[in-house]
């Protein structure tokens, strides 16, 4: 009798042991970067179909921003390959001059996106245009 309750309990353990690895395992699945939807402010601006929506500014004076969650990015190692490929595929063309650190710009005919990473989030800002003059980067006024 006593070893029954031993046995039963080794099984109980041991279900909640699977249950661990489990939800651990689904909590830090990286991204698959094959399924893209538009952005919440650009709609022709890729985004990965897994990335959740965290923060949005939209009607700001100066820029509408969307800031996103996605597990798996580096800050470090700026934009995935995958996802770089998807951008111009959508028709998007990086302006290399005005890129700066972790921040991308992209400009589609007379539209243009800032693309920010951060580790396991990014930013897509679209600045308002003033005139000819475009915001510089998040730091700038």
């Amino acid at each position: 009798m006593r070893q029954r309750g031993i046995r039963h309990s080794l099984c109980f353990m041991g279900g909640v042991l699977l249950m661990l690895f489990i939800i651990a395992g689904c909590g830090t699945s990286e991204p698959t970067w094959s399924t893209f939807v538009g952005s919440a402010v650009e709609k022709s601006f890729p985004v990965p179909k897994e990335a959740k929506r965290t923060e949005t500014a939209m009607n700001n004076s100066k820029m509408d921003y969307v800031h996103y969650s996605l597990s798996g990015l580096k800050e470090s190692n700026s934009v995935p390959e995958a996802y770089e490929k998807a951008i111009k595929e959508w028709g998007w063309t990086e302006e290399k001059e005005e890129s700066a650190g972790t921040t991308r710009v992209y400009h589609k005919d007379r539209l243009v996106v800032q693309l920010t990473i951060h580790d396991n989030a990014f930013t897509v800002l679209v600045p308002k245009m003033e005139g000819k003059a475009v915001i510089q980067g998040l730091e700038s006024p």
